[in-house]
């Protein structure tokens, strides 16, 4: 098997563990790419602007504010205003998001 495929396999792999760990806490929620990606995201960044992950993330406005209130509504990142611009808002990840990405990755190492 090629590196392209294993890459999908954990991808893929990373969904279904996702989706067991939230439904084994008792979450009615579905994991989409785009809510493992946004996950990353926030992992690498720590602290930005939303309007910063709609871009890099190449994702529509409506689409990203989707996707960002959903990791909210599972209590993985804040999404505060910003203190230099009212109008923006700043993603923080959590330390229920931290925790969550560790178990993923540990899941993922087995």
């Amino acid at each position: 098997m090629t590196n392209s495929f294993q890459k999908l396999t954990s991808v893929l792999k990373a969904f279904r563990t996702a989706n067991s760990i939230l439904k084994g806490e008792g979450k009615d929620s579905q994991i989409l790419l785009e809510h493992i990606e946004a996950l990353v995201y926030t992992a690498q960044k720590k602290d930005f602007i939303l309007k910063d992950a709609q871009k890099d993330l190449g994702l529509f406005q409506a689409k990203n504010h989707r996707v960002f209130s959903h990791l909210k509504r599972l209590g993985w990142i804040n999404i505060v205003s910003d203190k230099e611009d009212a109008r923006q808002r700043r993603v923080e990840l959590t330390t229920e998001g931290l925790s969550f990405l560790a178990l993923l990755s540990y899941k993922l190492d087995r």
